[in-house]
């Protein structure tokens, strides 16, 4: 584990330590979740959520939305220790009955997890594209009208990684930013006619 203790930055744990992994992972920082997080859409649609976690890697993003009045959290890694890590942090912070580890790769997971999130957070290595995990959770999930999508991505396209489509199914882009090297693309769901 590594020597620095970040924070859960907002909700009933704010200020709260998380443990860290030594590495294969990429943390979403303070800075980024609150960037997420205070967002008025995030905001109104966190309290009392279903969350899914799609590479988890520490899974500060699912512990932030417990922290904030989600009602549960799917967390689904392939990295072992990883895994460990969240639910230690899991336990250490009392949520482990609100919250659900899944050890396996964000491509297998579709039939054994709950798919009808309020809020996914889809945060793959850099070099991943993610858009084929994303078509299949489409094809497969039955979303509430307004939920919401949250990709974290490398900002430019690099290693034959396609830029992210304005609309995946009945997943629309409402907005993009930038933070750093990465970019968050924001879709949610509308209703299909």
């Amino acid at each position: 584990m590594s020597q620095s203790h970040p924070r859960i930055v907002g909700g009933a744990l704010a200020g709260r330590r998380l443990r860290s992994p030594a590495n294969g992972t990429r943390p979403a920082t303070a800075i980024l979740r609150s960037a997420i997080f205070d967002r008025p859409e995030i905001r109104d649609l966190v309290e009392g959520a279903c969350v899914l976690d799609l590479y988890a890697g520490a899974g500060y993003l699912g512990i932030e939305a417990l922290s904030r009045g989600a009602a549960t959290v799917d967390f689904v890694e392939r990295n072992g220790p990883a895994c460990a890590v969240i639910r230690r942090n899991l336990d250490g912070l009392d949520l482990s009955e609100r919250a659900r580890v899944h050890r396996l790769p964000v491509e297998r997971c579709f039939s054994r997890i709950p798919l009808d999130p309020d809020l996914i957070f889809i945060d793959p290595p850099y070099r991943v594209d993610a858009r084929p995990v994303i078509e299949t959770l489409v094809e497969r999930a039955n979303f509430p009208e307004g939920a919401i999508a949250i990709w974290r991505r490398l900002m430019r396209a690099s290693g034959g990684v396609p830029p992210p489509p304005e609309q995946i199914g009945g997943l629309v882009r409402i907005d993009q930013r930038r933070y750093g090297d990465g970019a968050i693309d924001t879709y949610r769901a509308e209703a299909l006619t």
